[in-house]
């Protein structure tokens, strides 16, 4: 039988069923690749089990390969190992679900998980939690971190940043920094320019959460860029429009730098953005083409499509106004379109 055991988010090992379970297992896998398992915490399960019990330490292509944990699972029992709640990593739900469909007996022991952790800690409410997302050391992750706290902020929900933790081959350990963060951040601003990050966007840099030097800090970019936060794990979350508990949460908290603002203030939506840019365009346009062909006397036909045009753009306004927005972007499309077919049988750069 494979049993999928999480330890929790600190130096205890509290579940008492756990530990009878990992005393009946033939082997035992621990994983320290989706987030660090301490040594203090090691040497607590050890001292549990007794000197009896061999703990193996596996790296992330075995639990991803998978294949020899479900083969010794067949005829005994196995017990991988995790951080937090096992079944938040994605790793262990595709090798769960791998075990089902071979006929293994599989289980599964939660425990608390970093990622509830971290909102309960902030004061945050867990429903206005967005999709979340991991900053990578590499540069191009900054651009899914941007576009995703975008998207959330336009749906007013908060976005929590994992940062990139990895045990290297020489064992020892890398965390990415809330600083890392915020610069990457920055740059993408710069680069996409949907102009939602500044240095008065408001974040939370959660530190160490579960730890004894557990630290939280929020205010705006400006204040907190240049901080020393210490070792990780770290995570940021990047707030929409605070409910007046989560405020109130926060000034309690938190170490609180600056007052909490509104970060969905500065949004404007891909189609806001698309409408107050290409709206007043495309009628300019059409002014223009009106107004040689008048001069020229040229065809009713185009006259007639140049007002086919403006019906749509004022269409576009309508829904917009009315919150259909893809409705509003598809008739900015076929104004467009109109027009660009007009210049084109005129002969019109």
């Amino acid at each position: 039988m494979l049993y999928l055991i999480g330890v929790g988010i600190y130096d205890t090992f509290e579940m008492c069923n756990s530990v009878n379970i990992l005393k009946d297992c033939d082997r035992i896998y621990v994983e320290r690749f989706t987030s660090p398992i301490s040594d203090s915490l090691i040497k607590i399960i050890k001292s549990t089990l007794g000197p009896g019990k061999k703990i193996e330490f596996v790296k992330r292509w075995f639990v991803e390969d998978g294949r020899q944990i479900l083969d010794e699972s067949k005829t005994s029992n196995v017990g991988l190992v995790s951080y937090g709640d096992p079944t938040i990593a994605t790793t262990f739900t595709e090798l769960r679900i791998r075990a089902i469909k071979n006929d293994v007996a599989v289980k599964v022991i939660h425990a608390a998980s970093g990622i509830t952790s971290l909102v309960g800690e902030s004061g945050l409410q867990i429903y206005k939690i967005g999709k979340l997302v991991t900053m990578m050391e590499e540069r191009q992750s900054a651009i899914s971190v941007y576009t995703t706290i975008f998207n959330n902020l336009n749906l007013n929900c908060h976005t929590i940043i994992l940062t990139e933790y990895r045990q290297n081959e020489n064992e020892s350990i890398f965390f990415l920094g809330p600083n890392d963060v915020i610069s990457r951040l920055l740059e993408a601003e710069k680069d996409i320019k949907y102009e939602f990050v500044s240095e008065d966007s408001f974040l939370i840099v959660l530190s160490r959460i579960g730890t004894h030097s557990q630290r939280i800090v929020s205010g705006k970019i400006k204040s907190l860029f240049g901080i020393d936060y210490g070792k990780g794990p770290h995570a940021i979350i990047f707030p929409s429009k605070l409910h007046f508990t989560e405020e109130d949460a926060l000034l309690n908290l938190t170490e609180i730098v600056d007052t909490p603002s509104d970060n969905t203030a500065a949004i404007k939506s891909i189609s806001n953005r698309m409408i107050n840019r290409y709206e007043p365009m495309i009628r300019n346009e059409i002014k223009q083409i009106r107004e040689s062909l008048i001069s020229k006397k040229k065809e009713n036909i185009q006259l007639e499509m140049l007002e086919n045009a403006e019906l749509y753009l004022d269409d576009a306004i309508q829904f917009f106004r009315q919150g259909k927005k893809e409705l509003a972007v598809l008739s900015i499309g076929y104004a467009d379109g109109l027009v660009d077919s007009i210049k084109q049988m005129l002969e019109i750069e």
